[in-house]
């Protein structure tokens, strides 16, 4: 029986329509995503912790948080939604879905900027 991840089953290198993000461009969204997501002035206690570009097209880049201990992933969500959709992802267009699995709370998105350039990936927060 093959089992298809979360990612297989949404395909998101189906939304890089122009190409995808690499070098600078990629390196760009990494810092924005950081910091975003994971600055000093949050208020759920996430810390980044590191992250990892990768060849696959339906997962460019993920991104390792841990949060405060005290912090439901319902407050998890809510935040990464939220920094996702006002700071992070291009406005041309995203998608994201979020699930948690294995005591982890897992964040996959896609977004293309209007350069014709997207990224696909997902932040691991635990």
């Amino acid at each position: 029986m093959n089992t298809l991840s979360i990612v297989d089953k949404l395909n998101y290198s189906q939304y890089l329509i122009y190409g995808q993000s690499s070098g600078d461009s990629l390196l760009g969204f990494e810092m924005d995503a950081n910091i975003f997501f994971c600055c000093k002035e949050n208020n759920v206690g996430c810390d980044f912790i590191y992250q990892e570009r990768h060849d696959d097209a339906n997962c460019m880049l993920t991104l390792y948080c841990k949060f405060a201990n005290n912090i439901s992933y319902q407050q998890i969500a809510d935040y990464l939604e939220e920094r996702w959709l006002q700071y992070v992802c291009y406005q041309e267009f995203e998608k994201h879905y979020i699930e948690v699995v294995n005591d982890q709370l897992i964040f996959y998105y896609v977004t293309r900027s209007s350069h014709g350039l997207g990224v696909t990936g997902k932040i691991v927060a635990t």
